[in-house]
């Protein structure tokens, strides 16, 4: 991920929507589409909520790496993602973080436990859902 670069803000509603759509994309595994939705909606993201949004992008991110079989790139990237949602357990703007965390830590495990030459026996069915009770059916 690029350094911040400082965007204008974003309306609220712009960032609920953003964040919707982010997860809709996370929890249909389209974790680059994810990481590209939520991008600018951290980098204009002058508050609080800026580690929030990196943190689930950079979950993203990990998974997207996952998914292509890069061991390094997902420890990477999972690792500090888990300590930037951190602050933000229980819940954060409807999304059950600490849900998250927990799920996409027990990836990180096993990530970690298989290394880089048995990642491909991940059993994906582990991908975690993200819980957001704001987001539509």
């Amino acid at each position: 991920m690029s350094p911040k670069t400082t965007l204008p803000p974003l309306t609220e509603d712009a960032k609920r929507e953003a964040l919707a759509k982010g997860i809709r994309e996370f929890n249909s595994w389209r974790f680059y589409d994810c990481h590209e939705t939520l991008e600018d909606v951290w980098r204009a993201e002058a508050g609080d909520l800026a580690d929030f949004y990196q943190g689930i992008i950079k979950v993203a991110a990990g998974f997207h790496h996952l998914l292509r079989g890069n061991h390094k790139g997902t420890v990477n990237l999972l690792g500090p993602a888990l300590t930037l949602l951190e602050p933000y357990r229980p819940s954060c703007l409807g999304l059950n973080v600490q849900r998250l965390i927990d799920e996409a830590g027990a990836c990180y495990q096993r990530v970690r436990e298989l290394g880089p030459k048995r990642l491909s026996e991940f059993d994906r069915s582990a991908l975690p859902q993200i819980d957001y009770g704001a987001a539509p059916q």
